[in-house]
């Protein structure tokens, strides 16, 4: 076996992405010695172009020691802003702090910023190898002993798999389970922050579901819509284009920054999806967290914020005094189950509403529910 760490715990975190990197942290803060392996050839940024962290993301954050960076990093509000369609002010919707007094109810980040302060928590305390993956895992029952792509082998307590959406992983363990669709869409652009805009605004009543602008640092923030998805083809090269004509009708900031929507690789779409997977989200001394095993659409701001939970609670039961690695899995699982599912279930009980009018639901209900829900300890 081949390794630069001294002896003593060792895990092996698989993806380099939010819930990897707060995973790598938070284990590699409590003793253990922890390899990061991404499959990508450098530690980038994950796509995207930004983000909101939720007041119970920060509170998990915070146990790693890098909610003040994020919060310092970005744009904190504990307000979201309604607009009509023409951009005219409709109201202030208080954003409650559920993750506590100390941390406002949402802050916008630039990924490349988060992903960064992340990547620096994890180099601290643990090793990232990047164009590797694992190959193939034998679990020995007191061990796993792991092949990777580059030939080497090394043995590990355990192995976390935090390899997003279409994880290899789950495939592996679970080649029937696939994310499904929601029914809808989202676009998304970089643009310039208006300097009245120091909070999300989001502006209904228009032609879909919600368009909103959401600040994610001093100069830059970025413009998106959540629409219904007609499953149709869009043309890459045309995506600014595109996304200029579904913001017709528009009024006020949207339309201003929608004029500026000029270069189509700087536009993102996607179809959105779901997924919950079975309990014990792995199997032996492998576990699955983050978006391996729960996403779900945007509306709650819970993506992030779910695997940030994972990640954290996961190494806190690694500390746990009783049942060795069984015992903490099973005590992670009956922490984490039932929150991330009901999470999915009210995120696309809520984005339903956006694309069918006929959907019965009590938004304000769900809203408050899952506000509380989110506000108890994990």
């Amino acid at each position: 076996m081949t390794s630069g760490w001294d002896a003593g715990r060792r895990l092996l975190v698989i993806g380099a992405g939010i819930s990897g990197l707060t995973a790598a942290a938070a284990a590699g803060q409590r003793g253990w010695q922890v390899d990061v392996v991404e499959r990508k050839p450098q530690v980038e940024d994950g796509g995207g172009v930004g983000l909101t962290l939720v007041g119970n993301a920060m509170r998990a954050l915070a146990s790693i020691g890098v909610a003040e960076q994020c919060v310092a990093a970005g744009m904190p509000a504990d307000i979201m802003r309604m607009m009509h369609a023409d951009g005219s002010f409709m109201l202030d919707n208080p954003l409650p702090r559920i993750g506590g007094p100390e941390w406002p109810g949402g802050t916008g980040i630039r990924r490349a910023d988060f992903h960064a302060i992340l990547v620096e928590a994890a180099r601290q305390v643990a090793r990232i190898r990047c164009a590797t993956t694992m190959e193939s895992w034998e679990d020995r029952g007191d061990k796993v002993d792991v092949r990777f792509n580059d030939g080497s082998r090394q043995d590990y307590e355990l192995i976390v798999a935090a390899d997003g959406l279409y994880s290899a992983t789950r495939r592996a363990l679970m080649p029937e389970l696939e994310p499904k669709l929601t029914g809808q869409a989202c676009w998304r652009v970089p643009v310039r922050r208006p300097a009245e805009v120091r909070c999300t605004h989001l502006f209904l009543g228009g032609r879909h579901g919600a368009v909103g602008i959401c600040p994610v640092s001093e100069d830059q923030a970025y413009l998106y819509i959540v629409q219904s998805d007609d499953g149709g083809w869009r043309d890459p090269a045309a995506l600014d284009r595109q996304m200029r004509e579904e913001l017709d009708g528009y009024g006020g900031l949207v339309a201003e920054l929608a004029a500026e929507i000029v270069n189509p690789a700087d536009v993102s779409f996607r179809p959105l999806e779901w997924l919950i997977a079975p309990k014990p989200w792995g199997r032996g001394r492998l576990v699955m967290i983050g978006d391996a095993v729960h996403a779900n659409p945007p509306v709650l701001a819970q993506g992030a914020a779910m695997g940030i939970e994972d990640a954290v609670v996961l190494a806190e039961e690694l500390d746990g005094a009783q049942g060795g690695i069984e015992g903490a899995l099973a005590r992670f699982i009956t922490r984490r189950y039932g929150r991330a599912r009901h999470v999915v279930e009210a995120s696309c009980q809520l984005a339903r509403l956006e694309t069918d009018a006929h959907e019965e639901v009590d938004v304000a209900a769900v809203m408050r529910s899952s506000a509380a829900r989110l506000a108890e300890p994990v």
